[in-house]
């Protein structure tokens, strides 16, 4: 059986969170959450599109020096999309399925705290850039 990949949100990486989160607001987004995370060294808003309608829009940006975003920090490359994210029900299943059509794994999945601890795993495509898994991930309403 097919692995069901549902398109759960865009991951936007800045500089400024606040002013990120003001200007998503502004285009009707509205706010669902907030985190910090110091095992990854990021803050994460996720914002729910104008009218509960479409993906959501994960905010990241660094808590200090370190972390995922350093890389794209040095170049001068942020505000920028950073990745995009599916929501599958077995993340080792669609993990498989990932592989299977070239995207290379960078890593063992892992426990996010902005998912309420459910497990994400990153993939890279030459093609597209990174792309995340999440698993089950919780059920939010606004």
């Amino acid at each position: 059986m097919p692995v069901e990949l549902r398109f759960h949100h865009v991951g936007v990486g800045v500089l400024d969170f606040e002013a990120a989160i003001q200007a998503y607001q502004a285009l009707g987004h509205r706010l669902h959450s907030r985190v910090d995370d110091p095992g990854i060294n990021i803050r994460v808003a996720f914002l729910a599109c104008p009218g509960g309608q479409g993906p959501w829009v994960e905010i990241l940006a660094p808590l200090g020096e370190g972390g995922p975003l350093q890389s794209l920090i040095k170049r001068k490359a942020l505000p920028s999309p950073y990745h995009t994210c599916y929501a599958v029900d077995d993340l080792e299943a669609g993990a498989a399925a990932l592989r299977d059509q070239g995207f290379l794994p960078l890593g063992p999945a892992q426990h996010a705290v902005a998912f309420e601890n459910a497990r994400v795993a990153f993939f890279f495509n030459a093609h597209i850039g990174l792309v995340e898994l999440v698993e089950s991930p919780p059920a939010w309403s606004l």
